[in-house]
């Protein structure tokens, strides 16, 4: 191979590269790093498919370094040169979450690097109060190839309401595409049993035993862009069910459910992150309508305080990244969370605020705790703790 001379001016687009090496990876297949450009060696590449490109690489998740640059030879060919740091991708699951009353775990592992190849798989056990359940699924990003990504799920799992623990054995496939670099469409069909149980605490409320089954559309314009510890860029999802109860009085129900991700940089340690929901159902199952307050939504409330067919949501944060090394980083959060939710007699607010702290592992995938305090600005004050795993949206 002939010597290389220097490195070009990467203003110099676009180019012509004629062939890439790949450095760094030691258990990741080079075709999988390759699959990822938007180009091919011995192409004419514009500036903003190289950076699409680099971009891709990292949204994969399976790197925590990436360098790029085109070096020229003395024969005057072009070669793209990917520096890259794997993540471990085998990793142990732990999670849990902690708030307005409830408490869970989940421990397990999955690869999301299964052989090299960018295949994942996963198992999880759960422990939601005291009941028991898991999790298995197989997902591959790239189906057959191409920006399709499948999903094959099976779940035994318990939620408890207020009134209510419910008991879920359901499956989930799921198929979605690219339409370019912006845009996923997709289909997702759930068939699950549901079984009631008394509450830990409260009057019981059972509903009948349901056996249902639903068919979701959705698409998603936009993309979100990982940059090392923070994000970057907007998506806006739309999803549509329509499901069939068989054994509910209502054997059929609809529902539109919307989410708004925004995520901008400040400098080179701030990020603001901007989350708005809104969902819409007809009458629907009582246990298939949404739920407000607690563990996932408005920190600061009781979990599940409210049960509604048609709600907004927005979460706003501003993170600070305040110490960031190989193994070990600290991030800093202020937040607003706030809700409209209408339960057919009156339109119910919540409003909540505060602070929340991160130690995240960037050398792992989505790893890391985090502790958020709020105190609630609507109804009586009452500060509210909620912990859980890495970053809260």
């Amino acid at each position: 191979m002939s010597a290389l001379l220097l490195t070009l001016v990467l203003s110099q687009w676009p180019q012509r590269i004629d062939t890439v090496e790949v450095k760094g990876v030691s258990w990741t297949k080079e075709f999988v790093v390759l699959r990822e450009l938007p180009w091919r060696a011995g192409e004419l590449v514009s500036q903003e498919a190289w950076e699409l490109g680099t971009t891709r690489l990292w949204n994969t998740d399976l790197f925590s370094r990436i360098e790029s640059k085109v070096l020229v030879r003395d024969d005057g060919s072009r070669v793209a040169v990917y520096e890259l740091e794997e993540r471990f991708s085998l990793n142990p699951l732990f999670s849990f979450g902690i708030g307005g009353g409830r408490w869970w775990f989940r421990v397990g592992a999955n690869d999301v690097n299964w052989f090299g190849r960018y295949l994942e798989w996963g198992v999880r056990y759960e422990r939601f109060d005291l009941y028991n359940g898991g999790q298995g699924w197989l997902r591959d990003p790239r189906l057959f190839g191409k920006r399709l990504m499948g999903l094959i799920q099976l779940d035994y799992l318990f939620r408890p309401r207020p009134e209510y623990v419910r008991r879920r054995l359901g499956g989930i496939a799921e198929v979605s595409g690219e339409l370019n670099d912006v845009t996923r469409a997709g289909l997702k069909l759930e068939v699950f049993r549901d079984e009631y149980l008394d509450p830990l605490e409260g009057a019981p409320v059972l509903p009948p035993t349901l056996f249902a089954g639903q068919l979701t559309s959705f698409v998603r314009m936009g993309r979100v862009d990982t940059v090392r510890l923070r994000q970057t860029g907007w998506s806006f999802e739309l999803r549509e069910t329509l499901g069939s109860a068989f054994t509910a009085p209502q054997p059929l129900y609809a529902q539109l459910f919307l989410e708004l991700l925004w995520f901008k940089l400040l400098g080179e340690r701030f990020n603001v992150a901007v989350r708005v929901q809104g969902g819409l159902s007809t009458d629907a199952p009582t246990e298939l309508r949404y739920y407000l307050g607690g563990l996932d939504l408005i920190r600061g409330y009781a979990d599940s305080l409210v049960r509604t067919q048609r709600f907004a949501l927005v979460n706003a944060e501003l993170r600070a990244t305040v110490f960031d090394s190989t193994w070990f980083a600290i991030v800093v959060a202020a937040f607003v969370d706030g809700a409209l939710a209408d339960d057919d007699q009156h339109v119910q607010p919540l409003l909540s605020a505060g602070g929340g702290l991160r130690l995240l592992v960037p050398r792992l995938v989505k790893t890391g705790v985090r502790a958020d305090v709020a105190v609630t600005l609507v109804g009586r004050p009452t500060p509210g703790f909620s912990f859980g795993v890495y970053q809260f949206f």
